[in-house]
């Protein structure tokens, strides 16, 4: 999608209208995917990482820890 937003951008009519519009529509709904799939990364990073478990164990002081954890 990277790729046709460029070709698009080289390629669009300034002077039409159209194109420009239809070029902006399409990049700020590509624009909406990505942070959407960001925000839905972070929220599940959240739920799967911060179980109990993890949070109330003395011996997590730093992430190297937790990754320590996680591989046992």
């Amino acid at each position: 999608m990277p790729i046709i937003l460029l070709l698009l951008m080289i390629g669009v009519d300034r002077s039409n209208m159209i194109h420009v519009i239809g070029f902006l529509f399409l990049l700020f709904f590509y624009t909406f995917i990505l942070v959407a799939r960001v925000l839905y990364a972070k929220r599940s990073w959240h739920k799967e990482f911060n179980d109990e478990n993890y949070v109330n164990d003395p011996n997590i002081k730093k992430m190297q820890d937790l990754i320590k954890k996680f591989d046992k």
